[in-house]
């Protein structure tokens, strides 16, 4: 069985792997031998989409649950469990350092909604970002918005705060921006593996890995391991949370609420 997962992100591109690899090893016993390889080509979010459903050079991937084309024609088939218990909805500002103190005090008074956010074309943090009323720009790429946040094509970046660092440490302009401290914007946004339409016996084969290592305590241990310094971020007590809706809460109706933040 090939398993070549799409990754090419920074921040999150190991978590991926390794919760996958635990997936394919859960289920060892109950289906045949697997051959696991990353491709990280950077092929955007509609390019990557479809070769994941065209299943040759890719037959896997994470990203958020969305219903489209590709999902109704089965042409991409969701596995509907979280990989990262709504993590990825904590959201950090990436701004350009010259202009940290007067975006802190924007934060301070609810006033982000003043300025342009950068976010790569085709997101699903676009819809919810508009309809909370927030000025968006999405004309860039995931690998290209750091340079054009600080070449001044927006104000802001919203990356999660799981890879922000990560992709902050990777940029070429990672001396003229940075994190908006004590901040957090969170939405609901369940990241989910997608499969090829092709292969609906590795879709249920991650589908059963999955419900194992979630049981067993693997998946914890896991975001623990790789994101640890964000979720102890996330669950400090002078963290300012900002809580946006969903405009379809029925897709994530246990992710109203940001519950990695509730103190132990």
């Amino acid at each position: 069985m090939k398993v070549t997962l799409w990754g090419g992100k920074n921040g999150r591109t190991a978590y991926e792997a390794d919760l996958l690899q635990a997936i394919l090893q859960a289920t060892d016993d109950e289906y045949p031998a697997y051959q696991f390889s990353i491709n990280n080509d950077l092929l955007g979010s509609e390019r990557g989409r479809q070769a994941v459903a065209q299943g040759d050079i890719v037959n896997v991937y994470v990203s958020g649950l969305q219903r489209d084309n590709y999902t109704e024609s089965g042409q991409l088939l969701p596995i509907e469990l979280p990989t990262m218990n709504g993590l990825l909805g904590y959201r950090a500002a990436i701004v350009r350092t010259t202009e940290l103190p007067q975006i802190q005090n924007s934060a301070a008074q609810n006033q982000l909604r003043n300025l342009v956010i950068g976010q790569g074309k085709g997101w699903l943090d676009t819809d919810i970002l508009r309809f909370n009323d927030y000025t968006v720009d999405d004309s860039g790429r995931y690998e290209n918005l750091l340079n054009m946040l600080a070449y001044g094509r927006f104000d802001a970046v919203l990356l999660g705060l799981a890879e922000a660092q990560s992709e902050l440490r990777a940029s070429a302009a990672a001396s003229q921006l940075s994190i908006l401290p004590e901040l957090i914007l969170y939405y609901p946004h369940a990241m989910v593996f997608y499969v090829s339409g092709s292969q609906p016996e590795l879709a249920q084969r991650i589908h059963q890995g999955l419900v194992k290592v979630t049981d067993n305590g693997t998946l914890n241990q896991l975001m623990q391991r790789h994101f640890g310094s964000a979720l102890e971020a996330i669950r400090q007590r002078e963290t300012q949370m900002l809580v946006l809706d969903h405009p379809n809460p029925t897709l994530f109706p246990d992710l109203k609420t940001p519950l990695l933040a509730q103190h132990p």
